[in-house]
């Protein structure tokens, strides 16, 4: 399925406002107060639920040279702590890296299950044996369901971030007055190209959408980021028995800019 005919539905916007300042009220000083619980994340996507004994907790995930959040549901009285790894790796895994390791002395982590909790695990290989959340959630195949859970998978790019992770930031295009923000504030900039820039203004079609057809569907939103400029994100969405399933991320360069910082 292809975008095509677009449609505007300024209540999307609304609620990635919502969702983006529910994040900010629940940051402090660049680390999430308690990561077993960030149940808080759904209170803005209401059309999203799962089963009362499980509660969506985050994990950190990445290296020693950058980290993002990732999310995961345990067991509502969950206690035990995953390890996943046997020592020496795992006072490896968490004071130095993984990635330090030959790839053939790396062993396959134990399987995660529900009754455990993540505690800040900061490597890709734990990352693997910790499942999506997508089959123990409810999304309804509705433009307002599809685009709730696309919020939601993004997470990652509206919680804390370590260091390289902070390439996954940056600011989503809701509403015009987010465009004219960026307007604004960019214009000036030399390598900014500002005719092009200015042409979106009030431009409909850089505001999000949700596109269905039979039980599938097509998600387009626009972002901004330093490290490429204002983007076009088009996402294909299947239903996946009650919930959804995401495809693979296209991305085009609607306005190219690059802040030139390297972290």
């Amino acid at each position: 399925m292809e975008q095509d005919n677009y449609v505007l539905n300024p209540v999307l916007g609304e609620i990635g406002c919502k969702f983006r300042s529910v994040t900010e009220d629940h940051i402090k000083d660049n680390r999430l107060l308690n990561e077993d619980d960030v149940e808080w994340l759904l209170e803005p996507l209401d059309a999203i639920s799962h089963s009362a004994d499980i509660v969506l907790g985050a994990f950190r995930t990445g290296d020693r040279l950058g980290w993002v959040y990732r999310l995961y549901l345990h067991q509502r009285n969950a206690s035990a702590v995953y390890l996943p790894f046997n020592p020496p790796y795992e006072k490896y895994n968490r004071e130095v890296g993984l990635f330090d390791l030959d790839d053939e002395g790396i062993p396959d982590p134990k399987p995660y299950n529900k009754t455990m909790l993540v505690r800040s695990l900061a490597n890709f290989f734990t990352n693997m044996a910790v499942p999506e959340v997508w089959d123990d959630l409810t999304v309804p195949f509705t433009e307002l369901g599809i685009w709730q859970a696309l919020l939601l998978d993004n997470a990652l790019t509206f919680l804390p971030k370590g260091w390289h992770g902070n390439y996954n930031n940056h600011w989503y295009v809701f509403t015009q007055d987010d465009m004219q923000r960026i307007i604004d504030k960019y214009s000036s900039y030399e390598s900014v190209d500002h005719k092009t820039l200015a042409s979106y203004n009030g431009q409909d079609d850089i505001l999000p959408s949700v596109q269905i057809e039979g039980d599938k569907a097509v998600v387009s939103y626009c972002i901004w980021t330093k490290w490429g400029g204002l983007c076009r994100i088009v996402v294909p969405v299947e239903r996946h028995n009650y919930s959804v399933i995401f495809g693979k991320h296209e991305r085009e360069v609607l306005v190219k800019y690059d802040c030139g910082i390297c972290y």
